[in-house]
């Protein structure tokens, strides 16, 4: 009666820490991202960085409300443009690696997250697999918020919404700018890692073929070379 139920307790942990490293949705996208690590990144704090920049100069400059708005209209309409292209090769980057991305080289990530973890003495955590598939995926969700923000942007200034004080207004108008700076540079600069995650799984695929194929030839002993026979 005990080993029995120390194989179902044992069988049950299998299934938590299978459920632990495959979570799903929105919750699980964050948890394999690695949550509040981007605000770590280079990428993040140079895009803020260089917005709080632009807010300084827009507001203690030489500006009015109505040089800021036209800098907002003008990012915007960049933005837009820019941003839709953008997300389009995000989701052709995530597709093919989700769509047609090699099974040895998704085994071969397993298996060298299993092997790192034996090794190190460490609880197994995700792949390098489901990491590259979460930066794609945190890509798509800024690069949409993107979207979705400079159009507010662009109803409301369509709109003309705006205030009596011309003092709120040249203020309103330099953190929409700088907002809408920081989401266009931040969405620019993760095309960059994007482009630097494909690069790196299209190696390890390459890894995977090298060493299936060419160590097999290398491995070979050379036939030996008889001597010719003399007549």
């Amino acid at each position: 009666m005990l080993k029995i139920t120390i194989k179902v307790k044992k069988s049950i942990n299998k299934k938590d820490k299978l459920q632990e490293l495959h979570p799903m949705g929105f919750s699980g996208l964050w948890k394999v991202y690695g949550k509040y690590s981007f605000l770590k990144k280079p990428s993040f704090y140079l895009s803020f960085a260089f917005c709080l920049l632009i807010f300084a100069v827009t507001y203690y400059g030489d500006f009015d409300a109505k040089s800021t708005l036209n800098l907002l209209n003008n990012v915007i309409e960049v933005g837009l443009s820019l941003d839709g292209g953008l997300l389009g090769l995000t989701l052709a980057g995530l597709t093919l690696i989700v769509t047609f991305g090699s099974d040895r080289l998704l085994k071969h990530m397993v298996k060298i997250n299993v092997e790192n973890a034996l090794e190190n003495n460490r609880e197994i955590g995700f792949s390098s697999y489901q990491t590259a598939v979460s930066k794609f995926a945190f890509a798509v969700f800024v690069q949409v918020i993107t979207l979705i923000v400079l159009f507010i942007f662009s109803l409301a200034v369509n709109f003309s919404f705006s205030f009596e004080n011309e003092k709120y207004n040249h203020l309103f108008n330099c953190i929409y700018l700088s907002i809408a700076v920081f989401l266009v540079l931040y969405s620019l600069s993760l095309v960059v890692q994007m482009t630097i995650n494909i690069f790196t799984i299209s190696q390890m695929n390459h890894a995977v073929y090298f060493s299936d194929s060419v160590f097999e030839v290398l491995d070979k002993k050379p036939k030996e070379i008889k001597p010719e026979q003399e007549n």
